[in-house]
């Protein structure tokens, strides 16, 4: 994995015969409450390795886009307006950036179905962000989701309830816990592998040192927290790396052991 080009929005690495692009959605600020302990409590205190912006915690927001040069599945997509927040909705900024057309993406993979990782699929004029969009793969326990603004793509859904090729190179492989159809994408280039989660882990300072902290929002504490492990014990493995939705941009990784918990190691430095 090689870091080729960078700019404000995007990173661009060579992973084998693949390109892997990260773009950068924005970020999002959310109140330190939203952690759990071990026990599934609140904080009183938060470590001191783990920064605050004001009070809140600031959790980036990624997508990636992966390319042979002939296909190529966007894994993810923002929240576009759906949040309301001006510092969000950037996606289409860091395609730009990147030199990639939205007209060209066929093939898009949905972590999960909440609104930051979602909701890019509609731009904020409400038109469709992919004209040619053929298939959505995402969850079978999330395709709820698909009402609404998202109405449109229902009959593109192609639902996930087993680990599913979609090509040659990427496997959808479902890890319930966050919500009931969680997906972590498994990219594949010769011995090497990346696996893009969405959110497994949503504070890095804190819960790969201690992966038994889960959020607020895991709709199944335990579900996640046993999914968070064993995804963290595969990316121990030699030539694998992590791509994560809410790692600090552009949030690509190594993931090696360090005493009961793991330690990250970016293989590029912060954008944004």
């Amino acid at each position: 994995m090689r870091l080729i080009s960078s700019g404000r929005h995007h990173a661009t690495f060579e992973f084998g015969d693949l390109q892997v692009v990260s773009l950068r959605d924005g970020y999002i600020d959310m109140p330190p409450t939203r952690l759990r302990d071990e026990d599934g409590c609140a904080f009183d205190a938060l470590p001191a390795a783990v920064p605050l912006a004001g009070d809140n915690l600031r959790l980036s927001v990624n997508a990636f886009y992966v390319t042979d040069g002939t296909w190529s599945v966007l894994i993810d997509t923002g929240a576009s307006n759906a949040w309301h927040d001006p510092t969000m909705g950037l996606i289409y900024d860091a395609l730009d950036e990147a030199g990639i057309n939205p007209a060209h993406i066929t093939d898009v993979a949905i972590t999960h179905k909440h609104e930051d990782h979602v909701s890019g699929l509609i731009a904020p004029d409400g038109s469709e962000a992919f004209t040619k969009l053929e298939r959505v793969w995402i969850g079978a326990g999330d395709t709820s989701v698909f009402t609404g603004r998202l109405e449109p793509m229902r009959e593109r859904v192609v639902p996930v309830t087993e680990k599913t090729p979609i090509n040659e190179w990427l496997t959808a492989i479902p890890t319930p816990g966050h919500t009931p159809g969680h997906t972590v994408y498994d990219v594949s280039s010769g011995p090497a592998h990346l696996l893009v989660w969405g959110d497994t882990v949503h504070v890095p300072t804190l819960q790969f040192d201690r992966p038994n902290v889960t959020w607020e929002f895991d709709g199944n504490q335990p579900q996640a927290r046993a999914a968070r492990a064993t995804l963290l014990e595969q990316l121990t493995q030699p030539h694998h790396y992590v791509a994560g939705a809410h790692l600090d941009s552009p949030g690509i990784a190594r993931v090696t052991p360090a005493g009961d918990g793991y330690a990250l190691e970016y293989l590029a430095p912060p954008i944004g």
